[in-house]
């Protein structure tokens, strides 16, 4: 079970920390890009009401990061159900697959978000992950910057000249992976170029 820990939500970028033992495997990291953009395509509406401490912590599945002290009453956030079902029916299984929990974004519908692209996932602790991620105008420009960037390592792949040639040519290739190692591109762009550059 994944524990959150800080969140940072900000308009077109937000920095989760959560518990988890190892790195998430670019794989993994390519399925929660496919599902939130799912979510984003799919035009959820996003609910929002206060409620008092003691009714929204009795909601299956709500989501609080942990340790962090709640007022009362606490704005809960779902989305695609409404706050009003979810009271109604607290212990429900069904809202352990939708998104609910304390405070939470601002969006009232997941269109908004335009896109996603989860820039990079790294440890800051033991036993902590930290994923950061892009909406909006964002997402494109990152995309559009791993384009470029495959171009480059394609155009490299393609020298085959005399030793000079080749030496520059991994001089390139030498700067194009520390260009890439710190762009903001999505992450599973990232480990896929990485591939072609090894």
């Amino acid at each position: 079970m994944l524990t959150r820990k800080g969140p940072i939500v900000l308009p077109e970028k937000l920095r989760f920390d959560f518990s988890h033992g190892k790195p998430i495997d670019p794989e993994h990291l390519r399925k929660i890009e496919s599902i939130v953009n799912g979510q984003i395509k799919a035009e959820l509406c996003v609910y929002s009401k206060e409620v008092t401490l003691g009714e929204a912590k009795r909601i299956n599945g709500l989501r609080a990061v942990f340790g962090e002290v709640y007022p009362d009453p606490v704005r809960v956030v779902a989305v695609g159900e409404k706050v009003e079902d979810l009271l109604a029916n607290p212990e429900n299984e069904q809202w352990l697959s939708i998104s609910a929990e304390l405070c939470g974004t601002h969006i009232s519908n997941t269109r908004e978000a335009k896109a996603f692209a989860l820039l990079s996932e790294e440890g800051i602790a033991k036993g902590i992950r930290r994923i950061t991620d892009v909406t909006t105008d964002c997402v494109f420009k990152a995309l559009e910057m791993a384009t470029l960037l495959e171009q480059e390592v394609d155009e490299a792949a393609k020298i085959d000249g005399t030793s000079l040639e080749k030496v520059s040519n991994l001089q390139k290739v030498s700067s194009l992976k520390s260009r890439v190692d710190s762009a903001p591109i999505p992450a599973t762009k990232k480990a896929d170029i990485r591939v072609q550059i090894a």
